[in-house]
């Protein structure tokens, strides 16, 4: 796994396992969170936002946020 770097006021950087659908987010703050069952079109989306300039916050909270099981590590 290796992480993806956000240009983001909120998101530091963010990994994804394939094998386990587990997204890791490390937030600015210093908190990271495990997302599980998130399907890895949902992290390719992600990169690809985050790539072409996009907020990695923005799509955090509309496509992340409150839709996947989550615990903070």
């Amino acid at each position: 796994m290796t992480w993806v770097y956000a240009d983001s006021s909120a998101v530091e950087r963010f990994r994804y396992d394939k094998a386990t659908e587990t997204l890791v987010i490390q937030f600015k703050k210093g908190t990271v969170y495990q997302y599980f069952f998130v399907p890895y079109p949902v992290f390719a989306a992600f990169v690809s936002h985050v790539k072409s300039g996009g907020s990695a916050g923005q799509y955090f909270n509309e496509a992340i946020k409150d839709c996947y099981q989550y615990v903070q590590v």
